[in-house]
């Protein structure tokens, strides 16, 4: 259950990417997702918990980078203080096999956040910088930088497969693909925290979109579960429009995310949300 593992020979997709039929309504996937654990009794709280293991020579920058940003913390308190846990669940940094992306293994009840992963990314970042500095005499025209856009993919990556980690140890109901509804758990946790979220879930819609670019079709895969790379950012994007329609109009760009599909984002938004919130009512601290 290696949620983002890749299997060899190495493709260029960010996440082995599915070929089941992108869901294009939220509500399909969560609306009847309504189940809470099967136990009755009072369960021993559990915490979301954050640690890193020493790093290869070659991935020190990528640790100091993320224990330096804090990114797993912040995540971690979030949910901490948003939810009982009946087990504790580890968000562990590591050196990763070269190819490596972050999992969530029910086993361990542990998320691996590859060190690696974190560099590949902003990589990506820097060389489209590159690329368009040199079109743009070296201007930044407002972006934000490398290292920020990286701290957002991160994030929601971090969110991502915490909601398996969710499922898994909450024992939640829902329908439809799980990789869609940890996508779908990554917006509904981060649109609600402002400009700082969005940014997040937009430097992640516009990370798959890279992975998307880079892909090689003969890659494709029937059996994996992933919705594919594009699909992921077009998704992203409709939660983003669908959350705020107004002053968000640049969004539709009729080509990641079209006119048509830009006119039912609302109630995708809404669907998800309602969605989560019913799953994880039976589980929000203070109950």
């Amino acid at each position: 259950m290696l949620h983002h593992a890749r299997p060899a020979p190495r493709t260029s997709s960010r996440a082995p990417r599915a070929r089941a039929l992108a869901v294009t309504t939220a509500c399909a996937l969560l609306a009847t997702a309504c189940g809470g654990s099967h136990g009755g009794g009072k369960a021993a709280q559990g915490t979301l918990t954050v640690s890193y293991e020493t790093a290869k020579p070659r991935d020190v920058r990528d640790r100091d980078f993320l224990r330096g940003r804090k990114l797993a913390e912040q995540v971690a308190d979030d949910l901490n203080g948003a939810l009982r846990l009946p087990r504790d669940i580890a968000v562990t940094g590591r050196s990763c096999p070269e190819g490596d992306f972050p999992d969530y293994d029910p086993e361990t009840g542990r998320v691996t956040l590859c060190y690696g992963y974190v560099g590949e990314v902003r990589s990506m970042f820097e060389d489209a910088d590159d690329e368009r500095d040199g079109r743009r005499d070296g201007k930044q025209n407002g972006r934000r930088d490398a290292g920020d856009r990286t701290a957002g993919v991160v994030t929601e990556t971090l969110y991502h497969e915490l909601a398996h980690a969710l499922i898994h140890r909450l024992d939640l109901r829902f329908t439809g693909h799980e990789e869609d509804v940890a996508d779908q758990f990554a917006a509904y946790r981060l649109i609600p925290r402002g400009a700082a979220g969005r940014a997040a879930l937009r430097d992640a819609a516009d990370n798959y979109a890279q992975y998307a670019a880079d892909s090689d079709p003969s890659d494709d895969d029937p059996s994996d579960e992933h919705a594919p790379d594009a699909a992921r950012s077009a998704n992203y994007l409709c939660y983003l429009y669908g959350s705020a329609p107004t002053g968000n109009e640049k969004l539709v760009d009729g080509k990641r995310l079209t006119k048509d599909r830009a006119e039912q984002c609302q109630d995708e938004y809404r669907s998800l949300r309602r969605g989560w919130d019913a799953l994880l009512a039976p589980h929000a601290a203070g109950r």
